[in-house]
């Protein structure tokens, strides 16, 4: 089954102003037909609103429009929501309930205490349940409204992580991260030369002040310089952690997604800012590939698979990289960048039932 996709592209054909992207996001919200979704609904509407001195989170102004558009299509209720810490910051990125047009709801509770446990069965790895927020499971809608952008740990950021990552306590945030493994050090072996530290290409590796060896693998590419480096074997790299860390996004994604059947699901992907680094970060850098636009439908496997097709190699930035980033290898450009395949996540949630990956672009002109 082909899934359609509506495609708002940012390069306008022409300098009018109903060719700009804001004029051409109003359109795709008429030609979303959100009400089929929202009518009758208490609507969650998951976004990521950044934090620290980040600034290039989704622009208020596309927010807003939505919010106007789910009531406009007969919402019984809307709400915006993120973790709790990006919401008590909300308002420096301009993101008020005045500006947006409704409330602003941290998905877990403000004090991050507010979820149903849920099996994860099979249990994957050490995974066996993930926590996920009450204020969201209480909607009946849900409109995952997305940043896509690069992600040390998985190769990139889009609809699923929006989910995954963003409906859930920070336990289990803390207990995906640790599925992505990859790395065994043993300190009997290691006499801290400092050699891995030192050819560590991404500056992934550091001793703690009691000694151990901590691996940050956000920025981990898995390419075993350390463990060939190391003169005593203490380090054995097993290889592939991040599809385990993905497979756990995509199993968390269908624990939220099985709260909303289908017909009450809409995905909007806004590849706009595409950072090399997460939201999350709390900071803002330089855009990897000029913008794109923005994509929507209700098919999550086939609007991720459009996302990574329309980021493409040949539009890299250099000069945008961060010291000491260069593209390596073969495949996609987040591959490249990462050493993580992005189209892992995509396989797993498809093995899940949640999706397709073939799709059809229908421009929105």
């Amino acid at each position: 089954m082909t899934a359609p996709l509506l495609f708002a592209r940012y390069r306008p054909k022409t300098l009018e102003p109903r060719d700009s992207l804001g004029a051409k996001w109003l359109r795709l919200l008429e030609q979303l037909d959100l009400a089929p979704a929202v009518a009758g609904r208490r609507t969650c509407i998951k976004m990521h609103l950044g934090g620290g001195t980040g600034f290039t989170t989704i622009h208020p102004f596309f927010t807003r429009k939505l919010v106007a558009k789910v009531k406009a299509a007969g919402a019984r209720e809307v709400f915006v929501a993120d973790s709790p810490d990006a919401v008590r910051a909300a308002v420096e990125r301009g993101y008020t309930p005045e500006v947006i047009g409704c409330p602003l709801v941290a998905v877990t509770g403000p004090k991050d205490n507010e979820f149903r446990r849920l099996p994860i069965q099979p249990p994957l790895r050490t995974l066996v349940a993930v926590e996920v927020g009450r204020p969201v499971l209480a909607a009946e809608a849900l409109i995952d409204f997305a940043h896509v952008k690069g992600h040390g740990a998985c190769g990139f950021g889009g609809a699923s992580k929006n989910v995954s990552m963003g409906c859930v306590t920070q336990n289990t945030r803390r207990d995906l991260h640790a599925l992505e493994g990859g790395i065994q050090w043993t300190a009997a072996l290691c006499d801290t030369c400092r050699k891995c530290i030192e050819n560590c290409p991404t500056g992934a590796m550091k001793f703690t002040d009691a000694g151990n060896l901590e691996i940050f693998f956000h920025h981990c590419k898995l390419c075993q310089h350390c463990s060939l480096v190391c003169p005593r074997g203490a380090l054995q790299v097993e290889g592939g952690g991040y599809r385990a860390f993905q497979e756990g996004l995509a199993r968390t994604t269908a624990q939220v997604l099985a709260h909303f059947p289908p017909p009450h699901r809409v995905f909007i992907n806004v590849l706009l800012n595409i950072s090399v680094y997460c939201d999350c970060w709390g900071m803002t850098t330089p855009s990897l590939v000029p913008d794109i636009g923005i994509l929507a439908g209700t098919d999550i496997v086939a609007i991720e698979q459009a996302t990574l097709d329309l980021v493409k190699n040949e539009d890299l930035i250099t000069a945008t990289l961060p010291p000491g980033m260069a593209p390596d290898g073969e495949g996609h450009l987040f591959q490249r960048l990462f050493g993580k395949d992005p189209h892992a996540v995509i396989e797993f949630m498809e093995a899940l039932k949640l999706g397709g990956q073939r799709y059809e672009l229908v421009e929105v002109e």
